[in-house]
């Protein structure tokens, strides 16, 4: 624990936190008193050969009373993906009697992993509950989406075609950029007119601060056996 300070105190007959409640115990190599409200969790016991039971009790030497304590802070490297970028882009060709139009997703940038710092604060707490994870979480986020309309026309053959497609880029953003429809031409007014529209559907914005991870765990038992858990929260800024 790197925010405050625990000790093992071992006692014969009687337990530390006994002890405590009548005759503070000291600090480890000090004259200084544990805490009035250290929070003393339930011992370990063993009975030697003379009967005489022998107590082994962790002591968190605090002066909170609330429900939440933090206890440890510390830095770590862990590995994110950051999502790519998807747009579209459009081609045309023409002639006087022929003409092509279309439009195609590209990526501006692609999904790529890499290593960030965060922060990791550990509490000890009498709520089994997480905090609500924010950063670099999926389960919220529309992808990128395109679908691609394509209408052909020759007037002067009396025919005309059109076809569509529809695709999802998983890991993919919509580029906020452009605009959200896009149509490339080829025409020649009264011979042929060849369109097509790409339309883009999904999020521009992605978060990557806030919490991370957020896990709790049961811990110990508190001498008046009240149950407390470990709460483990990564955080990017």
């Amino acid at each position: 624990m790197t925010l405050v300070n625990s000790y093992i105190v071992t006692s014969r007959g009687i337990s530390p936190d006994a002890i405590h409640a009548t005759n503070p115990i000291h600090k480890p190599g000090t004259t200084t008193d544990l805490n009035a409200n250290s929070i003393f969790f339930e011992p370990d016991v063993s009975i030697a050969s003379d009967g005489v039971p022998t107590f082994s009790q962790l002591v968190i030497d605090t002066s909170n009373t609330g429900a939440t304590i933090a206890v440890s802070q510390y830095t770590e490297y862990f590995t994110v993906t950051e999502p790519g970028v998807m747009t579209t882009q459009g081609f045309f060709a023409q002639s006087s009697n022929k003409g092509a139009a279309v439009r195609t997703p590209k990526a501006n940038s692609i999904p790529q992993s890499r290593r960030r710092i965060g922060t990791v604060d550990v509490s000890l707490s009498t709520s089994s509950a997480s905090d609500p994870e924010d950063a670099y979480q999926n389960h919220n986020v529309e992808w990128a989406s395109v679908t691609i309309s394509n209408f052909q026309l020759d007037t002067a053959e009396a025919s005309a075609n059109v076809s569509a497609s529809f695709r999802t880029f998983n890991n993919y953003l919509r580029s906020g950029t452009g605009t959200d429809s896009t149509t490339a031409t080829a025409e020649v007014v009264g011979v042929y007119a060849n369109t097509s529209t790409s339309t883009m559907t999904g999020d521009t914005s992605y978060d990557t601060t806030g919490i991370y991870r957020s896990q709790t765990v049961p811990f110990l038992k508190k001498i008046d056996g009240t149950q407390t858990y470990l709460k483990t929260n990564v955080t990017f800024a």
